[in-house]
């Protein structure tokens, strides 16, 4: 399932309120099988109950100083009255945003007359503690939850507070040169510590679901059962390596426009616009190649079922079970049943994909579309299926692992992670992430419901003891 965090930041300035409401754990289906190496020379048990550190390493030394980099924590409180909140990282307090009149402002230095108003959230790496065993940038976590972590170059963030001084406004990237953050290379992750009751949990995504910006990489040293593990996420390479590795990938021209060089980003195709904010994306070739593979779809099983089996693990099964049967009827509606004797007694289940999706619908994986919005009707007989369809078509029409050219009654596999973005046309800006060299063991969130089979950047551990940043790429040897 998707995380609630597909909404790009670049297309308006959106409450900060908004944040501390966006259920980042709750439905998720996570992978958990990262890479893991052992670590023996922590207690873990010390750090059981809470009191996680954050490091933070500037991985690209050599492009940056410390001195250039600034970080900051936002998100919302924990426990069931949650606030918006800030965490400190010179003091690793945190810092409600309930009063904003007893917060610092600014004008914004770029237009003094306007006459709005700013908060500045971020710190500078060089001046955030120095752990003297380690000799990195340290400092202790407060829980927070539905955080991004922010990452900037040059200068902190500016927070707009909007009229009422009730509220903050999320950056945003403009090429108004009297816009607050005009010409601040920035980025986030997803993070959120909370407690378990009996223990601690952090979960953590490098998240490419909008954009890149900023090469980073997230680190999570944690108990995991009775052994302390490691677990990595993130980019291989610098910005200035990894801009250039996607402008050579093997890709449809249209793609190209990803690349922003004023913004210095690469965004998702849905966020590609124009000055005036109009898509830009689907007015390509690529946009309608890709509506004709979904038309495909569509009409080649009005005459013939889909047969699928779910599952990476499921691969090359035959088990009748497990078999779920798809058909297009007259008013294009995707009607699936799954027939399973459960204890002797036959069983079917259901679920229907109301609307062909479109493009736009299958590159933003958006379940607020109607497309693939049936989940009201989740668990009532006839749509016992629908999240699990939601899931896997979202995903599998963006890696192209559905064809039309299977024979009739072969049964198809769309969470062989073999098949995946080898048949055009699919999500090449996706496809990108998940390339040779680029993301750590291949695994990135690009688009949503990308943690299907396992792909994601995702990170989930008990009991953490410390977390390192990478304000860079994630070094090698990790």
């Amino acid at each position: 399932m998707k995380t609630n965090l597909l909404r790009p930041i670049l297309a308006a300035q959106v409450l900060l309120t908004i944040i501390s409401a966006m259920t980042v754990l709750g439905g998720c289906k996570k992978s958990v099988s990262k890479s893991t190496t052992s670590d023996t020379s922590i207690n873990y048990n010390d750090y059981a109950n809470g009191g996680v550190h954050l490091e933070i390493v500037n991985s690209d030394p050599s492009d940056y100083n410390d001195n250039q980099l600034y970080v900051n924590v936002m998100g919302a409180t924990t426990g069931s009255n949650s606030q918006s909140a800030y965490i400190d990282l010179k003091t690793g307090n945190t810092v409600l945003l309930n009063n904003l009149s007893a917060l610092p402002q600014v004008a914004n230095p770029n237009n003094p007359t306007d006459g709005t108003k700013y908060i500045i959230i971020g710190t500078k790496m060089s001046d955030m503690p120095v752990d003297p065993a380690t000799g990195r940038h340290s400092i202790p976590l407060s829980f927070i939850q539905s955080a991004r972590i922010m990452l900037s170059i040059g200068k902190p963030l500016y927070y707009y507070i909007n009229p009422g001084g009730t509220s903050l406004a999320a950056p945003i990237k403009s090429t108004s040169s009297t816009d607050v953050n005009y010409g601040t290379v920035f980025d986030f992750m997803e993070f959120t510590y909370y407690s378990t009751g009996s223990g601690a949990r952090v979960y953590a995504n490098t998240s490419r679901v909008d954009e890149y910006a900023i090469s980073m990489g997230f680190q999570l040293n944690a108990l995991q059962g009775t052994t302390g593990t490691v677990q990595t996420a993130g980019e291989l390479m610098t910005h200035k390596n990894t801009i250039q590795a996607f402008m050579n990938f093997n890709k449809p021209s249209d793609y190209n426009q990803c690349y922003r060089s004023f913004f210095q980003d690469i965004v998702n195709p849905g966020s590609m616009t124009d000055a005036s904010g109009n898509q830009i994306f689907t007015q390509t070739t690529s946009y309608q190649h890709f509506q004709t593979y979904i038309d495909s779809i569509w009409q080649n099983y009005k005459s013939q079922d889909l047969l699928m089996i779910l599952g990476s693990g499921n691969v090359g099964s035959t088990d009748s079970n497990l078999i779920i049967r798809g058909r297009v009827d007259s008013n294009n509606v995707f009607n699936f049943t799954q027939t399973q004797t459960v204890n002797g007694s036959v069983v079917v289940t259901g679920g229907t994909l109301p609307i062909e999706p479109t493009t736009s619908d299958v590159l933003g994986g958006n379940a607020g579309t109607g497309a693939f919005n049936n989940s009201s009707l989740n668990g009532t007989p006839g749509h016992e299926l629908n999240n699990e369809l939601r899931v896997t078509f979202v995903a599998a029409l963006n890696r192209h692992s559905i064809f039309t050219d299977a024979a009739v009654g072969q049964i198809q596999y769309p969470e062989d992670v073999s098949r995946f973005y080898k048949t055009d046309p699919y999500n090449y800006y996706a496809a990108f992430w998940h390339s040779p060299g680029i993301s750590y063991n291949g695994l990135q969130y690009a688009f949503s419901y990308d943690d299907d089979a396992n792909q994601s950047s995702t990170i989930v551990g008990d009991n953490p003891a410390y977390c390192t940043l990478y304000f860079g790429p994630v070094p090698a040897g990790n």
